[in-house]
């Protein structure tokens, strides 16, 4: 294949032949082109054909090189950025780009910060969301860091989103956006930890007094007036507001919100129960399908697709047609290559997926377990395992006591066979719940900021109407599934009008 230009040019790259720049970083020399780094951007050209910058650089008149000491990139860091100057091929990643951008600001190469600031655009994370804000001034790049803020709810579940942030305008803009999709006392908490932070910083005690001290300006800006009774309970013991404020709050709150049983945010929510869209992959008989699918509808979900994975694996186009796949099995997978293969696709397309654990992640090779990329490619939160069942258990220690998923599950009971994969935890996974017998329960895992989000229930889905052996129907089985589908939906990348 012939080469081009580029091809040529890129095999100069720390190259001594014909080299007249030399670049100092991190203890080792580059090799560069005066030639190429000039039409790379205005900072080289003015250093080498309009002698400006001089305090950037020294120039050996008697074997005309220039040479660079470089401090504010590392040495693979530069070569990215050199790369790009000689290829014109960005090569961009979140480890690299900040500084690349910075880098490009200070001496000015304003093709290469367009392209990182297209790339910040594009892959903005709760960790990543603040810095941006505080480090680019670019409008467009600021507009979309506020528009993820606004319809994000990862963010706020960041404990330490506003610690270190040096802007205090900044933190009053944010919490004055006119609607967030996250629930009220997120934005509440995330402010407290700002507080801590500063009484820290100052050497201040961290009492209710000093909080409010530091936190004066901000603490008006909260929507009391949003929060459920149990949220407001939570607000009122931090002593941060007065009795007038709270009495006021309290009665818009019991006026307007008594019967809301979920978080309220300034806005509507990310995805409202109603309008979750739910693909229920189950490879059972009718009468498991039907239970399981009344059991989680009585909560008040009522959009699901019902897919029986005995007789075909959805493809993936249909698979995006929904927030989560919620999938389960108990008799043969159509396809358990297929199913992992097209779920870890989905996953990796933003979608989330709800998995039944009992049978379905069993540490074999019978047709009604799930084999594939999901299974083998670092998505699951929990490994495969044994099947332990015929031994009664129910809910034991909660982890994670402000989780979606547990909120307002108070008890729960397997029922004779409290059917269970004796797996553990993987890398990465968050436990939530476990059994009484210590046995994980509920987990989670996001491979990566832009999937969705695989949630582990380890139990068997249907309940004791079906059979006494299932888990006991009074207590909050149900709740936990659709507790756990609906965070799922809230973690999905897909959007639907």
């Amino acid at each position: 294949m012939d080469q081009t230009i580029y091809d040529v040019f890129k095999g100069l790259l720390n190259n001594k032949d014909m080299h007249d720049v030399v670049l100092k970083v991190d203890g080792s020399t580059i090799y560069a082109h005066s030639l190429v780094l000039a039409s790379s951007g205005e900072f080289w050209k003015q250093c080498f054909y309009e002698g400006k910058n001089k305090d950037f650089y020294s120039f050996d008149s008697k074997t005309q090189k220039w040479t660079f000491e470089i401090s504010d990139l590392s040495k693979a860091h530069l070569l990215d950025l050199l790369e790009f100057c000689y290829t014109r091929v960005p090569k961009l990643r979140d480890d690299n780009v900040v500084r690349t951008f910075k880098f490009c600001e200070k001496f000015p190469m304003e093709v290469m910060k367009n392209h990182c600031g297209e790339f910040l655009a594009k892959n903005i994370t709760e960790n990543n969301v603040m810095e941006i804000l505080q480090e680019f001034k670019v409008k467009s790049l600021e507009e979309q860091a506020f528009k993820f803020l606004a319809e994000d709810v990862a963010p706020w579940k960041k404990k330490d989103l506003f610690v270190g942030c040096q802007d205090p305008e900044l933190i009053t803009k944010i919490i004055k956006i006119e609607q967030i999709g996250a629930p009220e006392l997120l934005v509440f908490r995330r402010l407290v930890e700002y507080g801590k932070d500063l009484c820290k910083k100052e050497g201040m005690e961290e009492n209710p007094e000093n909080l409010k001290s530091v936190l004066g300006d901000y603490l008006p800006l909260i929507r009391l007036d949003l929060m459920t009774r149990k949220e407001f309970s939570e607000i009122s013991k931090t002593m941060l507001y007065t009795i007038e404020q709270l009495c006021d709050a309290s009665f818009k709150t019991l006026s307007n919100f008594d019967c809301k049983k979920h978080p309220i945010s300034r806005g509507p929510p990310i995805i409202q129960k109603e309008r979750m869209k739910i693909l229920h992959m189950s490879a059972n008989g009718q009468d498991w399908c039907e239970n399981t699918k009344k059991s989680i509808m009585s909560t008040g979900i009522s959009q699901i697709t019902m897919i029986n994975a005995e007789t075909q694996t959805p493809t993936l186009e249909e698979m995006l047609k929904h927030h989560v796949v919620w999938v389960n099995s108990c008799r043969s997978f159509h396809n358990p290559q297929e199913v992992g293969d097209r779920l870890a696709s989905f996953v990796e397309a933003g979608g989330s997926v709800v998995i039944c654990a009992a049978h379905t992640l069993r540490n074999d090779n019978a047709k009604w377990v799930m084999q594939g990329r999901l299974t083998t490619g670092g998505f699951l939160p929990m490994s495969k395992g044994a099947l332990k069942q015929g031994k009664r258990s129910k809910l034991g220690a909660i982890i994670q006591k402000e989780h979606l998923i547990v909120e307002n599950v108070k008890k729960f009971e397997g029922g004779r066979f409290s059917s269970r994969i004796l797996g553990q935890p993987t890398e990465g996974a968050e436990l939530i719940a476990k059994w009484s017998d210590g046995t994980p329960l509920i987990l989670e895992k996001k491979k990566g900021e832009r999937y969705g989000a695989v949630v582990v229930l380890n139990i068997r889905p249907p309940n004791s109407d079906l059979d006494r052996k299932y888990w006991n129907k009074k207590t909050d089985g149900a709740l936990m599934i659709a507790n756990a589908v609906e965070y799922a939906a809230g973690e999905s990348k897909l959007k639907f009008d």
